[in-house]
């Protein structure tokens, strides 16, 4: 099996052990030839085969596939994808809120705070700056990453952090972490924690 189609599986099967059954779904990961594999429209992670994953070009993607490509030509560091409805995420996505930082390791990987974009591409790339993940106004989250293991991770703080912030508004006190200690945070685990990390996985995601 393609290497790219095994990762997808892989980390399919680990967001559906985290709870996450989506069958609105799209992960990704981009190829180092114009290309990437991405999930089929329509598939619930639960039901994830190599049949439910398909080769797409970069430069004529369509419809959910026209928004990752954009991204991976936005954001050169970005080889992975997640557009994904986790539980806590959805209510705040709904909302249209933005998530601040609630948590150490949210800062790390997500970013400095989460908004919510329009359901559009212009808006989702807009608010992609700078952090590695935005809500959707009505449509979950895109959580990115150099590997698939990086945007799967994201995922979860994403929701872990969504958590906190829904159930520290039901008690009236958000505790957040100052806007520059979460982009030095950020910036320290990219430089220099996660760099080997991120290169090996980055090795073993080539055909």
């Amino acid at each position: 099996m393609n290497k790219y189609v095994e990762k997808i599986i892989e980390y399919a099967k680990r967001l559906v052990e985290e709870g996450i059954n989506d069958d609105k779904a799209c992960i990704s990961l981009k190829t180092t030839h114009g290309y990437m594999y991405a999930t089929k429209e329509g598939v619930e992670l639960k039901n994830i085969d190599e049949n439910s994953v398909e080769k797409i070009d970069l430069a004529t993607a369509e419809g959910e596939y026209r928004l990752h490509a954009t991204i991976y030509a936005a954001k050169e560091d970005v080889n992975a994808i997640c557009h994904v409805h986790p539980k806590w995420v959805a209510p705040v996505a709904k909302a249209g809120a933005t998530i601040p930082t609630v948590l150490d390791d949210m800062a790390q990987i997500v970013g400095p705070k989460c908004k919510t974009a329009q359901n559009d591409i212009a808006s989702i790339i807009k608010n992609l700056k700078g952090c590695n993940s935005c809500l959707i106004k009505d449509d979950g989250c895109i959580t990115t990453g150099r590997s698939l293991d990086e945007a799967y991770t994201c995922v979860l703080v994403l929701d872990k952090a969504a958590h906190c912030f829904v159930s520290s508004a039901v008690i009236g006190k958000n505790v957040t972490i100052n806007i520059f200690e979460a982009k030095l945070m950020q910036f320290i685990y990219k430089k220099k924690y996660s760099k080997a990390n991120q290169e090996n996985l980055q090795v073993s995601e080539e055909e």
